[in-house]
């Protein structure tokens, strides 16, 4: 299934619209928000560019088409960061995942909603059967494995050895699909920050 990339139509659009069909090897298809007549639920991912909240004159009128898209991996990027947090907070209730400021680099954005698309996929396809698939252990190994922080210093401050942290590594990799420790990280802040929440 393709992915399908909310922008405006204009150059940075069209911009990104090519680097992430370049980048990221999936079909893609491209559409204006507020104007889509697509049935959404035939996507891979919903991704949408909110570079136009930070525009007060079509803030509102982007807020509210936004509302309009339900989907279960509808993607936020580029949105201002000084977004309010009441803001953020209602699209985070609304199932959006806001995976990249505005301050985020084209490697990392691409790195990032790369994991984000393919946690996609492992989710729709039934090889995850439910949203976070860890023991509530994994998800504190995890949560530690965000800080940068090795193996002996995880070990420590959650009073395991360090081998056991090494197995609970190894499953987590597996579970979520991850070749590595900064996927895995990436993972973690997309997936374990939205359950907080």
């Amino acid at each position: 299934m393709p992915v399908l990339f909310f922008s405006n139509s204009g150059l940075q659009g069209d911009l990104l619209f090519s680097l992430f069909s370049q980048s990221i090897p999936l079909p893609w298809e491209k559409a204006s928000i507020g104007k889509q007549r697509h049935c959404l639920q035939h996507y891979e991912a919903i991704i949408v560019d909110c570079w136009q909240i930070g525009i007060a004159a079509t803030s509102k009128e982007f807020l509210s088409d936004l509302k309009k898209i339900s989907h279960p991996k509808a993607i936020l990027i580029n949105f201002p960061v000084d977004l309010p947090l009441h803001i953020l907070e209602k699209l985070r209730q609304s199932g959006f995942y806001l995976l990249c400021d505005s301050n985020t680099s084209q490697e990392n954005l691409i790195q990032r909603l790369s994991t984000a698309i393919h946690s996609c996929e492992s989710r729709q396809h039934g090889s995850t059967p439910n949203p976070l698939p860890l023991t509530r252990r994994e998800q504190e190994i995890l949560g530690q494995l965000t800080t940068g922080e090795p193996n002996s210093v995880i070990a420590t401050k959650l009073h395991l050895s360090e081998h056991t942290v090494k197995n609970h590594m190894y499953n987590i990799f597996r579970k979520i699909g991850v070749k590595n420790r900064l996927q895995a990280s990436n993972w973690a802040k997309l997936n374990l920050q939205e359950e907080k929440i």
